[in-house]
C-alpha cells in the first residue's frame, strides 16, 4: 500500500523526509500527522500482513487519547468497528477513584478496543494518507551514516536488501528498536 500523494521536494539526495521503522500505533500516528504537514514519509513494517497487531498489550485507551484519535480521524472507524466507550475509574488501596467532570463542557471518553482491531485501522489510515508510503515486509537491518549523521536505513524486503535515505530516521518499533540499535555503516 502506498499513500495517494506526495509533496514538492528535491529528492535527489533523500528518498524521503522521514523514515519510520514500525507501523504500529506510534509509527502510524506519527506518519499521518507528519504527512498532513507536507512531509514525505516512508513507514516501514517488518510484517507483511496489513492485519498484524501487537498481541501482548492492553486494549484500553484512556480519555486523554481522545484528542489525538479525533485529530487522526479514527473516532468514526473505531465506533464502527465496535469499540466500547469507557470512563476513567481506578481501584486503589483507599478505594475507588472516579473522577467527575467539573461544570463546563463534557469530558471526552476513552475506548476499549482490541489491538487486533485498532492496529489494522490506524495502519490502513496511514497507508491511505497522501505523502505516506506504507512499506509492508520491510525490516530495518542497519542505519546508513555519513559524516557522523544518520541519513537513512538499510532494510530487508521480500525482494532483497534496500536502502532508503531520509533527513530523519524514527525508531517506533519497540524497546529493541532496530532503528535505534541497528549496526551502523560508516
Amino acid at each position: 500500500m502506498t499513500g495517494a500523494g506526495s509533496t514538492e521536494h528535491d529528492y535527489t539526495e533523500h528518498d524521503y523526509d522521514v523514515v519510520i521503522s514500525g507501523a504500529g500505533l506510534a509509527g502510524s500516528a506519527a506518519a499521518i500527522l507528519l504527512a498532513r504537514r507536507g512531509v514525505r514519509v516512508a513507514l516501514l513494517e517488518r510484517r507483511s500482513d496489513p492485519g498484524a497487531y501487537k498481541v501482548l498489550c492492553t486494549h484500553s485507551l484512556t480519555a486523554n487519547a481522545y484528542p489525538v484519535l479525533d485529530e487522526l480521524g479514527l473516532i468514526p472507524a473505531l465506533e464502527e468497528a465496535g469499540a466500547v466507550r469507557n470512563e476513567a475509574r481506578w481501584y486503589t488501596r483507599w478505594g475507588w477513584i472516579e473522577p467527575g467532570a467539573a461544570p463546563g463542557p463534557e469530558l471526552p471518553y476513552g475506548y476499549n478496543v482490541r489491538r487486533s482491531t485498532l492496529d489494522p485501522i490506524i495502519r490502513s489510515r496511514a497507508g491511505q494518507t497522501p505523502g505516506v508510503d506504507l512499506l509492508l515486509g520491510h525490516q530495518v537491518t542497519g542505519l546508513i551514516q555519513e559524516g557522523g549523521r544518520t541519513v537513512g536505513v538499510r532494510a530487508s524486503t521480500p525482494q532483497g536488501e534496500r536502502e532508503l535515505r531520509a533527513r530523519l530516521v524514527v525508531g517506533a518499533d519497540g524497546k529493541d528498536s532496530a532503528a535505534g540499535s541497528a549496526p551502523t555503516d560508516r
